[in-house]
This record gives C-alpha cells, structure tokens and sequence, in this order.
C-alpha cells in the first residue's frame, strides 16, 4: 500500500521537476555542509589555540574553493552535471571534516587535560 503511494508520487514527477526539486535539494544541503564544516573548523581553531598551536589555514583555503561549484549548483544544465558539481563540493567538505576529527583529537585531549588541571572543568 505504501510502496504504490510511492510510485504513484514519484510518476508524477517530470525529469524537469525532478532536477528542480534535486538542485534545490542539494544546494540547501551544500549550505548546510558549508556551514557545519566552518564551525567546526572554527572550533578545532579554539582548542588549537587553548593548547597553543597554530590555527587551521589550508582548510580555510579548501573550504572556500568548494564555494564556487556551489553557486553553480542551483543552475547546472543536466542532473549529470549536478553530480559532478555536488561530488566537487561534498567530497572535500567531507575530507575536511574527517582531517580535522582524526588530526586534532589529541589536541582535543591535550585541551582537555589542560582545562581539568587549571580546575576549570
């Protein structure tokens, strides 16, 4: 019963609908992922600084040059080509997100340990 709801929605759609709703879609998840990946950039910067290393600058760098295959999400010419541009951005955003957790959890244990040896925690 579910399952024709399903299929009766999904052929209503057109191939033109369909990469309409893709690309609003995806840009909005683009501008979520841009959005997590620069806080928690920002965040790793803090606890970079609390232990007294220097701040993130290449993921800055790589963050921003995802931003231009973003604007061009909502207007690509062909689902293929949307493809291609969300795998331009997501991939680094990503690749980012997993250098920063593995690379700085020490540095995230080191300011910890700081924190609970002041009595701050």
């Amino acid at each position: 019963m579910i399952l024709d709801f399903v299929r009766r929605v999904g052929e209503s759609f057109s191939p033109e609908a369909y990469l309409m709703l893709t690309r609003i879609e995806g840009s909005l998840w683009t501008l979520a992922d841009f959005v997590i990946v620069f806080y928690l950039l920002k965040i790793a910067d803090l606890l970079r600084v609390y232990v007294g290393r220097r701040r993130h600058r290449l993921s800055y760098f790589v963050l921003v040059a995802t931003v231009p295959f973003a604007l061009i999400l909502p207007v690509a010419p062909s689902g293929a080509a949307f493809f291609r541009l969300e795998l331009m951005v997501t991939i680094p955003h990503f690749l980012l997100i997993l250098y920063v957790c593995l690379g700085d959890i020490q540095i995230a244990a080191k300011a910890f340990h700081l924190r609970q040896a002041r009595g701050d925690i």
